[in-house]
């Protein structure tokens, strides 16, 4: 039974590849750099995202790139909304008694903002934000929360967040509602991957759609591994890949 959640915070819960685009081109032309389209910028950052600025501004200080990053950041109320599915998701996780934390890249105080405007800062325990390399910092976050590996998923959009759940032996979930295309996300074989986060409640045991939601295999789920270590209550699952 998955009892406890770790969570990206980018791309998975709120929707900021616009502002963070729009802030990674200021610091780029900042440099005297050339703008990234969207679709550029999807195909090449990556996280840890100190390796990105490596390949775009390597002569800059992450000091430099950092404190850039803070001041030109938009911080209106509507900069960054949360992504379709999600409030809805951490309502029935919270309603089915999991412990939700947030593992993230994002600078604390941004997530922190954005968490109390969007309403949802009151769904987690901890907001471990800041953090460069996910794939230290995990296993650190389950002893600190006393979180045992085989009752934890962690839900990404990014190869990185897999391969960090990887690293800990937790369940490994990949949503593609953010930076990684679905393609990219099968590369670091995911234990389940989602169109989105509508399906997963019913996936990890603790829906509260009851017997009369879609059956398991149709919820739009692709399952790419062994989903042994996931509870789940319906006799029909669907096809592993």
């Amino acid at each position: 039974m998955v009892k406890n959640l770790i969570l990206d915070w980018s791309g998975t819960l709120a929707d900021d590849l616009t502002s963070v685009l729009a802030t990674t081109n200021r610091i780029l032309t900042h440099f005297g750099r050339g703008e990234m389209s969207r679709e550029e910028f999807r195909s090449v950052f990556r996280l840890p995202y100190t390796e990105f600025y490596l390949d775009v501004l390597p002569e800059v200080p992450l000091a430099d790139l950092q404190r850039l990053y803070l001041r030109h950041f938009p911080t209106g109320p509507d900069a960054v909304p949360i992504l379709p599915h999600a409030l809805e998701f951490l309502v029935e996780a919270v309603a089915g008694g999991k412990r939700l934390v947030v593992l993230s890249s994002a600078p604390e105080e941004h997530v922190e903002l954005q968490a109390k405007a969007l309403g949802v800062h009151s769904y987690f325990e901890r907001l471990c934000c800041g953090v460069i390399d996910k794939r230290v910092q995990i296993t650190a976050l389950l002893d600190e929360m006393g979180m045992l590996a085989a009752e934890t998923a962690f839900i990404g959009d990014m190869r990185h967040d897999i391969d960090a759940g990887k690293a800990a032996g937790v369940i490994t979930v990949a949503t593609a509602t953010g930076y990684d295309s679905m393609a990219a996300l099968l590369t670091s074989e995911p234990d389940v991957l989602v169109p989105d986060l509508s399906c997963l409640p019913r996936l990890l045991g603790f829906g509260t759609t009851g017997s009369n939601a879609p059956p398991l295999a149709t919820v739009g789920a692709l399952i790419v591994n062994d989903l042994s270590l996931i509870h789940i209550s319906e006799p029909t699952r669907p096809r592993l890949i």
